[in-house]
């Protein structure tokens, strides 16, 4: 066999390799203390997402809209829905720890310290949702308050975006799916798990991690990833992450 054979071969195998990548998920603002995010959908890529946009942006038949407008209407409208979306997740956290108190009540003797003690924890707790309930009513009535507002003065700047996207991201699918038969290996689709990990097996290469997460504090805003696969673990967070507009 000559060598130009047996380097092709090589070639053919080290396309051909497979790599066992772990999918490490902690999305910010979806769990406290940014911890691992079980249940999150992500895909593999054989291609770069951002490189395929580009090149579509590149030869759009007019510039992107101006969104200065738009992101000015965003912030205004962002306060009112972090203040109640914060207050609303307290109050969740506070529920929690009041319902776990009280299935610990139910299981003490009335006549022990230990019950008073914790009676007395409890009554602290419901006094405090009771506060964080009134304000999560007034939260929502500001939210509620903005909300019109926000929509009439928006919906007009979204649909020329809109517009702008439709026009310019025509054939984008057809044009994605030809670099997947380029490449002989199909998207891979997968979910962390309840450690907020995933484990797949890639074939090939070059690969991208790609994900969308909608962003907590914000109505108006996604995180998104787009992580090329250079080594045998993929992290998926605000480090690695792009935090944007929605429109």
């Amino acid at each position: 066999m000559s060598r130009w054979c047996i380097l092709l071969l090589l070639l053919a195998a080290a396309c051909d390799r497979t790599q066992t990548v772990t999918v490490v998920a902690s999305i910010p603002g979806l769990q406290p203390a940014e911890g691992p995010t079980p249940g999150f959908a992500f895909v593999a890529l054989p291609y770069d997402r951002d490189s395929l946009v580009a090149a579509f942006e590149a030869r759009a038949a007019s510039p992107k809209p101006a969104t200065a407008a738009l992101d000015s209407l965003f912030e205004r409208y962002r306060a009112p829905f972090a203040a109640y979306t914060t207050v609303v997740a307290e109050a969740g956290r506070f529920g929690d720890s009041l319902t776990a108190l009280r299935q610990r009540l139910d299981t003490m003797s009335r006549t022990s310290s230990a019950y008073n003690e914790s009676y007395r924890e409890w009554t602290k707790l419901r006094d405090t949702l009771d506060v964080l309930d009134k304000k999560s009513a007034r939260a929502r009535a500001d939210l509620e308050a903005a909300r019109p507002k926000f929509a009439a003065e928006s919906d007009s700047l979204r649909a020329m975006i809109r517009h702008w996207e439709d026009s310019t991201f025509k054939g984008y699918d057809t044009a994605a799916g030809a670099l997947v038969k380029a490449s002989h290996h199909e998207a891979v689709a997968d979910t962390t798990g309840p450690d907020g990990t995933a484990v797949l097996r890639l074939r090939g290469g070059p690969w991208w991690i790609s994900a969308r997460s909608w962003d907590p504090t914000d109505p108006n805003a996604q995180w998104y990833w787009n992580v090329k696969v250079s080594s045998d673990t993929v992290v998926l967070d605000a480090t690695t992450g792009i935090n944007r507009p929605r429109y």
